[in-house]
């Protein structure tokens, strides 16, 4: 448990990861010719944006129609996926049996007897068309009342049939019978790159592993890094890893300050992306599919201390102030944190801005203590942290204060000795979630690829989100695909690594351990065991 660690342990092991955090604002190759698949065709393309999305890519509308009464919505309300699933398998919902619209099973020249026992006569493409315009199997007999009516121009029919004809046979890039390809982006230089080289180091280990043990299913995963120059073009840089290299899926990603750019680009081209932490802001989960993240970001950080604060700090409406620079991200953050005091009873909160790089800690605390405040909730960043603090020292400013660990960094070993008991700060991870197994899992796997151990926390992360990967690999089963392998990730419930709190995903949640834990700095205990004080884990919903 963390409380057995000496001070100066526990410290470093901290500042580790602070400095990991802050870079997250996040064996030989295969031939080309080993993985590759034949790729789709560009009707076949625009015919899979058609089946996924249920909207057409030369921006025609696409309406679907439902019931006798024909209930108008907008295809993307009524994407082929969400009944007949990724594959064109199917899958049972709410008492409602969708149909296998794989193209063999569509084309058997005997019909198809359905669920429900209708009988019909072998589809054509064009009464296959005609089915999905007007609802009439062939012959004339009423479809499936469960299935809509689409109006869509004809070729957007067209591109949707192409597609269809791919479905359950078209092997993902990156996939083979015997290997599957992942990609890691690492900084070719600057205060990350080293970072990037021990979190590859630890994936490839991992790797070789799995691999030497037979792999999952008879594919040994392989490992592509790629590595990003400072203002390089990250949507080229993708799209040769994707194209050329013929990944399968992005793992333990480090690219500062483009974690946004890289999750819009991971949708786009529709690749599963596992990082450690989650960018500064988290929109709706809903909106990105195929991105997963281990721990939370800022924001979850920063909601998770009002949480603590609501229920732990035992303040009745006192005044509450949320410090940040004006950055939009940080704004989103700063609302969300006003929003959720609000909601948790707490009225007297204000939003204090500055202009990034411009904090003025003097004039801050005056408006600070003038308007009684007793609570700080601190989003900047740790030069101005430290700046607040000399400020508020020197005026006797004595607020509660609350900040993201990793933005304080080293300052909370500078917190003045005033401050003592009034300090409390968030961590998506704490030594203490790992346990002895996970530990010996790790060693033995290290040490037998001959891996030293020099950086054990961003290692341990890097080991945590290739555990998850595995994991997702194993779930799939040996039908390997991106979309069988997202929607197995969605399937993760308290997945324990041993070495973080236990693994949560869901259609709508894209963080595994959606929460963060708050722990104390006491400056008069700079020396002992004491100094820092875990005060629980927060769970952020």
């Amino acid at each position: 448990m963390i409380g057995c660690w000496a001070k100066s342990e526990l410290v470093r092991t901290l500042f580790t990861a602070l400095m990991f955090l802050a870079f997250f604002a996040g064996m030989p190759a295969l031939s080309p010719a080993s993985s590759a698949s034949p790729a789709l065709t560009p009707a076949e393309e625009r015919g899979r944006q058609i089946y996924f999305e249920g909207t057409s890519p030369s921006g025609v509308p696409i309406l679907a129609y439902f019931g006798k009464d024909y209930l108008e919505v907008p295809g993307e309300s009524a994407t082929c996926t969400s009944c007949h699933g990724f594959d064109g398998l199917g899958r049972t919902e709410s008492g409602v049996i969708p149909s296998n619209v794989t193209w063999q099973h569509l084309m058997k020249s005997y019909g198809h007897v359905h669920p429900d026992g209708r009988l019909h006569g072998a589809f054509t493409v064009e009464s296959l068309k005609s089915y999905m315009r007007d609802g009439l199997y062939p012959g004339g007999l009423l479809g499936d009342p469960a299935m809509p009516v689409y109006e869509l121009a004809e070729q957007d029919m067209d591109d949707l049939i192409a597609y269809m004809k791919r479905l359950g046979v078209h092997p993902d890039p990156g996939v083979s019978p015997t290997a599957v390809r992942v990609g890691v982006l690492i900084p070719s230089d600057g205060p990350s790159a080293q970072l990037g080289e021990i979190l590859s180091a630890t994936v490839r280990a991992s790797f070789a592993d799995i691999g030497a043990r037979g792999g999952i299913y008879g594919r040994r995963p392989e490992l592509i890094v790629e590595k990003v120059a400072p203002g390089q073009d990250l949507r080229a840089v993708l799209r040769r890893l994707l194209e050329d290299r013929q990944v399968f899926a992005l793992l333990n990603t480090v690219t500062p300050g483009q974690e946004r750019e890289l999750e819009t680009l991971a949708e786009e081209f529709r690749v599963p992306l596992i990082t450690p932490f989650a960018p500064t802001h988290t929109d709706d989960q809903q909106l990105r599919r195929y991105r997963f993240h281990l721990h939370g970001g800022v924001r979850e950080q920063a909601l998770g201390l009002a949480a603590f604060a609501l229920k732990k700090l035992d303040a009745e409406d006192p005044r509450v102030a949320i410090v940040y620079p004006a950055r939009e991200e940080i704004e989103e953050t700063a609302a969300s944190v006003e929003e959720a005091c609000r909601a948790g009873g707490w009225q007297r909160v204000v939003r204090v801005s500055h202009v990034p790089g411009g904090f003025d800690a003097a004039s801050t605390v005056v408006r600070l203590q003038a308007g009684q405040v007793g609570m700080v909730i601190f989003l900047g960043a740790e030069g101005e942290a430290d700046a607040f603090f000399r400020e508020a020292d020197a005026r006797k400013f004595l607020p509660s204060f609350l900040m993201p660990g990793f933005l304080l960094g080293k300052g909370m070993s500078r917190v003045p000795p005033s401050f003592a008991g009034k300090v409390w700060l968030a961590f998506p991870a704490l030594p203490e979630d790992r346990k002895e197994w996970g530990l010996a899992e790790f060693r033995e796997v290290t040490e037998r690829q001959g891996v030293a151990a020099t950086n054990p926390s961003v290692q341990l992360t890097a080991f945590t989100g290739t555990k998850l990967f595995l994991e997702g690999l194993r779930r799939s089963g040996r039908d390997l695909s991106r979309e069988r392998f997202v929607e197995s990730l969605e399937g993760v419930f308290e997945y324990d690594t041993g070495l973080a709190q236990p693994l949560t995903y869901t259609k709508n949640r894209r963080i595994g351990t959606l929460g963060t834990h708050v722990v104390t700095v006491d400056p008069l205990k700079a020396d002992t065991e004491g100094f820092i004080s875990p005060k629980g884990w927060i769970a952020v919903e």
